[in-house]
């Protein structure tokens, strides 16, 4: 018996994939001889698919049309996010249980946590010109404005944190502990190290403003590589 006839569209079809497939890999291979041949200019971009907003049931998250969001971030549920702050690389700020405020001009470094942990928990408020250092965890907590959560640092429910202090690298403030304004605490329980020195105010008031201009380059990027993106799939 004669073998059945290939149907001519799937024939079509099937050529039409590998053409696609074998023109797709020449390129691929092209771009990786040119970044060869141009050595240390070389580079690669890559976009993220990953969503860094995302609302949960009624609750979406509202963030300034100036304020960073870093594209590995991820901002979930009802989270306010003032003008000029900055969301970075790997931070998570959760609003599921409880509301989180952040305020203006506010960075939350890379790989914090910020939100509540139940919905028993009372709500995050951080105010204006905070800095909340790499890795920190901000747990239903109320920070004051120009205050620095040190790297690492946790602040437990119900904790407040007043204005223009410092929380030193490392330190766990226990759950419903008062920092008054203008002091340095540090330790495990966090405990009142001195008074803050005028040079530390200083710091304290210019170190946001560092991030939010660094935030905006990182924007600037992050819209070439979408505006990148949009003119090769249209």
């Amino acid at each position: 018996a004669k073998p059945a006839a290939m149907n001519p569209v799937s024939v079509a079809k099937s050529a039409l994939w590998r053409i696609g497939f074998a023109m797709r890999e020449s390129g691929q291979a092209l771009e990786r001889v040119g970044c060869r041949l141009q050595g240390i200019f070389s580079h690669e971009e890559f976009l993220s698919r990953h969503m860094p907003v995302v609302p949960v049931q009624y609750d979406a998250p509202s963030i300034a049309s100036e304020t960073f969001v870093a594209p590995s971030s991820l901002v979930v549920g009802n989270v306010k996010i003032g003008q000029q702050s900055s969301i970075w690389y790997n931070a998570i700020i959760r609003g599921e249980h409880q509301p989180v405020t952040i305020g203006h001009n506010t960075n939350i470094q890379d790989s914090a946590v910020v939100g509540a942990s139940s919905e028993y928990s009372p709500p995050t408020d951080i105010g204006n010109n905070v800095s909340i250092g790499h890795g920190a965890v901000v747990k239903g907590a109320t920070i004051g404005d120009h205050a620095l959560v040190g790297i690492n640092a946790v602040i437990s429910e119900g904790a407040k944190v007043g204005g223009l202090s410092i929380i030193a690298a490392g330190s766990y403030v226990e759950e419903n502990t008062q920092v008054p304004s203008g002091e340095v605490w540090a330790g495990n329980p966090a405990k009142k190290l001195r008074e803050l020195k005028p040079a530390e105010r200083d710091y304290l008031r210019s170190l946001p403003g560092s991030y939010t201009a660094l935030g905006g380059q990182h924007q600037e990027v992050m819209d070439l590589l979408r505006m990148k993106q949009e003119e090769f799939s249209s």
